[in-house]
């Protein structure tokens, strides 16, 4: 019901209900047309013949009716949630037999018979008007009742079973009325408990004051509105060690010496007031009165602090950064107060926001003749979610998605969302802009969950309601970032790393970071978290990639010797277990190829994939693999890329990075080859995005955190004063990319593997390369003599060797390196020819 109607409905209740109060309470029998003499109603006629009418039928019960009409417009006016009506009114229909039975059981007064009287209802015997009579008035007799016999109830069930019958249909009426009585009922049985609790603990023993100097106080002012906690309560939880606060032992120490400066007698109120000052409270929801005067003190003191606490606990050092052990001796993780504080919140603007946006959204609904009530708006950093009910409820769902546009033309905004139905409710979300966004800062994030439950936590935002997005990327396993240029993917990137510095050290996870821009990921060189210097170049990129491939291979073959299934449970088993398991299959720890008693994480982040599948495309196989396979091992992959077409962001890449993440993109087609949906391309940018988690089909829209550039900084320079990398010169090393023979298990038709050092098909179409200085599949069709495919494979697999560059429309592609080189590749690799074999002679000289 929007804005307008409600207050309609809300004048006509209250109208009728002051209408038909005063009728009533001035009506008198002889008001009706035909009395003698004849009396006068303040609502004239009209309103002598409805009070009539009420009071012969349900008698002093009809008060109730205007009063359940004032309280629906009350309820109107105050914006209640009065959902099923229909149920409340029944509730409403059915309190009223109830009351009129009821009352027609009340014994006989004196104001009882001067309103029948006045109503001239004397042979009714009773204030429940005809309905009263007819369940429960006197058994008839004969000329002691009206026209119709009466008592139905009592002489069916007796005056008892008449009182349970009215007493069970009275409760049942106020339950289907739904009036918050059980709430109410609870908060005044809290209240009495607590000040019955109260009341106990005042007790004093007169001993106390005999032995104590009488030292006259005048009582502290008192703070407004400010919780207090009993001081049994205090006592209890000072006996619960665990129940303390980590400086509850000070506040204790400050209570005792307090009090023996008052046995001395030299308390001085000044210094109390002082101390009172910076206590601490107990906890969040019920606080200490805020100062402990002298005066107060005394009133309690038939319980001992010295009693509780015989011995005094020493105070609580502050906490220190935790430690981990690595190479170099222990690294320390970054302190917290490296990160800036939040921002304070306006909660007055908030508000008032909101109750515009809510009558605004219903607004916009009533001109389409679709009926909608905003039931709940819950704000969060950037967006608010407004909670909307069908009052129609054969309207379908379908119809409310396509008034985003609507919505936004009447708002004035852009970037809002309909989602339709919520998940788990029956409402649907319209997801609206706030005016006063706010920031999402990594310090308020952090200090909302335990890191150590998680293998690799990575802090991503906050939700449209205000919820911390905060994920464990080794179960994610993989991620996949994609939005417009400008939008916050580098933001997004930069709090991905920030967020493992701040809790993990260099043993436990190791960065490869990919960075094709060059200035990304510069900052983080030289952080002891690094397998290899960020890598710039593209061919080294790919042997990167190969080689984590080759790492994952070797991590399975360990996981496999030693018996269990991943990382972490090889990591928990030790080296001694580890030792024990692999001698019972007559193998040492130095005979497998990972050869280490503990794996660390391996993170692979990619800042441009889209850049780097321009230049050589095989890399797309190695990351399908390391994404398939890789994450019981312990190495993940982060994927960023600005331009997320399909030709990018394939159907491999997709099945196998389950958790995606899109800032704003360009249009719907964008969106959906991300999140298999649309709605990323209506984001504001600036942090706005859309998370889809692994294992769900529907995203969460979040704010990003912020990251500032001297929180960075601060983290990364702490990391590189803790100790050195160690890198790992295999890592980027193209002769492991020759080695595997490029793209390990996917060269395509005729060639994959080490397999092209015995191709001796591969080897001559090197040669016609170099004999006749041209390339490509046709090329080595016509020379060599061999299908299409196979050429296609040869040509991937010089690209991938570093023989041929990149494909450049239909221009031949570059040939690279030499002759020799391609002779010193071959024997790097242990390949051995004779003097007389024609075939690994300088072509140039053979043609001469």
């Amino acid at each position: 019901m929007n804005r307008p109607l409600t207050i309609v409905v809300m004048t006509l209740l209250g109208t009728a209900a002051g209408f038909l109060l005063l009728s009533m309470v001035s009506y008198s029998a002889n008001q009706i047309i035909g009395a003698s003499p004849s009396g006068s109603n303040l609502m004239g006629l009209g309103g002598a013949w409805a009070a009539h009418s009420l009071i012969s039928f349900w008698g002093i019960a009809a008060f109730v009716v205007p009063l359940m009409m004032l309280g629906y417009a009350v309820g109107l006016w105050r914006e209640y949630d009065l959902a099923n009506l229909g149920r409340r009114l029944t509730g409403s229909l059915l309190l009223i037999p109830a009351l009129c039975g009821m009352t027609h059981l009340l014994p006989a007064s004196r104001l009882g018979e001067a309103l029948l009287i006045q109503w001239d209802q004397t042979q009714l015997r009773g204030l429940g008007g005809s309905l009263g009579y007819l369940l429960c008035g006197p058994v008839s007799r004969a000329g002691d009742h009206p026209s119709y016999a009466g008592g139905l109830l009592l002489r069916s069930l007796e005056t008892p079973g008449a009182v349970m019958a009215l007493l069970a249909l009275f409760a049942l009426s106020l339950l289907l009325m739904d009036l918050g009585l059980i709430g109410w009922l609870r908060r005044l049985w809290n209240y009495i408990r607590i000040a019955s609790q109260r009341r106990s603990i005042d007790v004093v023993e007169p001993d106390r004051f005999l032995s104590e100097p009488f030292v006259p106080q005048s009582p502290a002012p008192r703070a407004k509105n400010r919780a207090t906690t009993s001081f049994h309560e205090i006592t209890r939880r000072i006996a619960d060690e665990q129940a303390l606060p980590p400086d509850a032992h000070e506040l204790v120490e400050k209570i005792r010496s307090h009090r023996r400066a008052l046995e001395r007698g030299t308390a001085d109120s000044a210094n109390a007031d002082a101390e009172a000052a910076v206590e601490p409270p107990i906890d969040e929801e019920v606080e200490p009165t805020s100062e402990p005067t002298p005066a107060v003190v005394p009133s309690v003191p038939a319980i001992s602090l010295d009693a509780v606490t015989p011995t005094p606990s020493p105070k609580p050092k502050p906490k220190k950064p935790k430690r981990s052990a690595t190479a170099d001796g222990e690294y320390e993780l970054p302190p917290v107060d490296l990160l800036d504080a939040k921002p304070m919140r306006k909660e007055a603007e908030h508000e008032a926001e909101k109750n515009h946006t809510a009558r605004a959204i219903e607004e916009v609904f009533s001109h389409f003749n679709i009926s909608v009530q905003v039931v709940t708006a819950t704000r969060g950093p950037v967006v608010t979610q407004y909670e909307i009910r069908l009052m129609d409820q054969a309207m379908r769902v379908s119809k409310v998605e396509g008034f985003e546009k609507d919505l936004a033309m009447k708002l004035g905004t852009e970037g809002i969302r309909i989602v339709a139905p919520l998940p788990n409710k029956t409402t649907i979300g319209v997801e609206v802009p706030n005016r006063v966004k706010e920031q999402v800062v990594m310090r308020d994030l952090v200090e909302e969950f335990d890191p150590d439950q998680m293998a690799l936590p990575v802090i991503l935002g906050r939700d449209v309601v205000g919820n911390p997005i905060i994920s464990d990327l080794a179960k994610m396993p993989h991620l996949l970032v994609a939005g417009a240029t400008g939008m916050g993917k580098s933001v997004c990137m930069n709090a991905l790393i920030c967020s493992i510095l701040l809790f993990k050290g260099p043993e436990h996870v190791r960065f490869i970071m990919v960075d094709p821009k060059m200035v990304e990921l510069a900052g983080y060189e030289d952080i002891p978290h690094l397998l290899t210097p960020p890598i710039t170049d593209m061919t080294k990129a790919h042997a990167s990639l190969e080689w984590a491939c080759r790492t994952m291979d070797q991590r399975y073959e360990a996981l496999r010797q030693v018996g269990v299934r991943d990382i972490k449970s090889y990591n928990e088993l030790g080296e001694s277990e580890i030792r024990l398991r692999l001698g019972k299959k007559d193998l040492r720890l130095e005979d497998l190829e990972s050869g280490v008693a503990h794996m660390p994480y391996i993170v692979v982040l990619v800042d441009e994939y889209a850049d780097l599948m321009m230049v050589n495309k095989e890399v797309e196989k190695s990351i399908v693999r390391l994404a398939a396979k890789s994450r019981a091992c312990g190495i993940h992959v982060i994927l960023t890329t600005q331009r997320p077409s399909a030709d990018v962001v394939t159907g491999l890449i997709k099945s196998n990075l389950p958790s995606r993440i899109c800032f704003r993109v360009v249009d719907k087609s964008n969106s959906r080859v991300v999140l298999d949906v649309s709605g990323a391309e209506n984001l504001l940018g600036r942090g706005d995005m859309l998370f889809l988690q692994p294992g769900t089909s529907q995203p969460i829209r979040g704010q990003g955190v912020w990251l500032k550039d001297s929180e960075i900084s601060a983290i990364v320079s702490h990391a590189k004063q803790q100790g050195s990398p160690e890198y790992d010169e295999d890592v980027v090393n193209v002769g492991a990319v020759a080695m595997l023979g490029g793209a390990a298990g996917g060269g395509g038709a005729g060639i994959r593997g080490g397999e092209w050092l015995s191709d001796r098909q591969f080897h001559e179409s090197v040669q016609a390369m170099y004999r006749y200085n041209r390339s490509g599949a046709d090329f080595f069709r016509r020379k060599c003599n061999i299908g299409y495919n196979k050429a296609t494979a040869y040509v991937e697999q010089l690209e991938d060797l570093g023989f041929l560059g990149p494909q450049k429309g239909t221009a031949p592609r570059d040939i690279l390196k030499t002759w020799d080189d391609w002779i010193e590749l071959l024997k790097a690799n242990g390949l051995t020819w004779t003097e007389e074999d024609d075939l690994y002679h300088n072509p140039v000289e053979l043609r001469s």
